[in-house]
């Protein structure tokens, strides 16, 4: 249960009214309702007694509200406890990534992140899946953010399915808002490294389309640059474009295909309270 909704249920008993207890905690009067709404549907009672002159606490509701209130403080001191652990270490979160993460996703987050926490440091590194495998199951880094895989070994966390995108010469001609796969087959073909030639291969193989693929070590920019001049074709995630500038087309492939993106971490057992907090930034600013 989440001490949380007990908080604000406390606050509306207090000020007698869900309007003046969502100005007092930063919600709308609407989100406080729904808030207090899931709260009575989670536990299977009724807490509060809504009138037209305010809210007061049911029968029921009186008698647990000794037991809300013991509650709820231990929360706000758990809370407490885990911020004041956190701001007194000079803490390090290591972490590894793929490139287009670390370039679109990972500025926001720890900026957002060491606004609550400045103390907090972290080391961060670009590698390909299996590099962020290897790290993460020797524990030379607390988080990975990869895409995920069968030869994962952890615990796995998911935050965004990210589709996969034709890239094509600007004189291909196309119609429509998304490009069917079979476009690829007998074309020669750049295939992405640092892992996506997974993600990629799947979305090939599912729908039979082989091309004349070059397995190459370029950058995805590069990629990219040799697509622009009509020297082959391509497949990238829709956040490995973002960024990239040049003469090219980008669609949807049709079938529709993704990766899912996420965090691997060796597990959520040994995970350090910062580490935890952090994932839980990234949760919400990705969502």
């Amino acid at each position: 249960m989440d001490s949380s909704k007990f908080f604000a249920l406390l606050k509306s008993v207090e000020y007698g009214s869900l309007t003046k207890a969502a100005d007092e905690l930063g919600y709308t009067q609407a989100g406080l309702t729904h808030m207090m709404n899931r709260l009575e549907k989670e536990i299977g009672i009724t807490l509060l007694q809504r009138t037209k002159s305010g809210v007061t606490l049911t029968n029921d509701g009186n008698k647990l509200l000794p037991l809300i209130r013991s509650f709820t403080q231990q929360g706000l001191e758990l809370e407490k406890a885990i911020k004041s652990m956190i701001e007194s270490n000079d803490t390090v979160i290591r972490v590894a990534s793929y490139a287009s993460i670390t370039n679109n996703w990972l500025p926001t987050i720890i900026s957002n992140f060491k606004n609550d926490f400045p103390d907090v440091r972290f080391e961060l590194s670009v590698n390909n899946l299996d590099e962020i495998c290897t790290l993460v199951s020797n524990s030379e880094i607390d988080i990975g953010f990869t895409s995920k895989q069968d030869i994962l070994h952890g615990d796995w966390i998911h935050l965004k399915n990210d589709p996969l995108y034709a890239v094509l010469p600007p004189d291909c001609k196309t119609e429509g808002e998304t490009v069917p796969v079979s476009i690829f087959d007998n074309k020669i073909f750049f295939m992405p490294s640092h892992g996506f030639d997974y993600d990629v291969m799947n979305a090939l193989k599912q729908n039979g389309v082989n091309p004349i693929i070059s397995r190459t070590s370029l950058d995805d920019s590069t990629i990219v640059s040799m697509v622009s001049h009509g020297l082959g074709f391509s497949i990238l995630p829709k956040l490995v474009l973002e960024g990239i500038s040049g003469s090219f087309i980008a669609k949807p492939i049709e079938p529709y295909s993704y990766r899912e993106l996420g965090i691997l971490i060796k597990s959520k057992n040994t995970l350090s309270p910062v580490a935890h907090k952090f994932i839980s930034y990234c949760k919400q600013e990705i969502k």
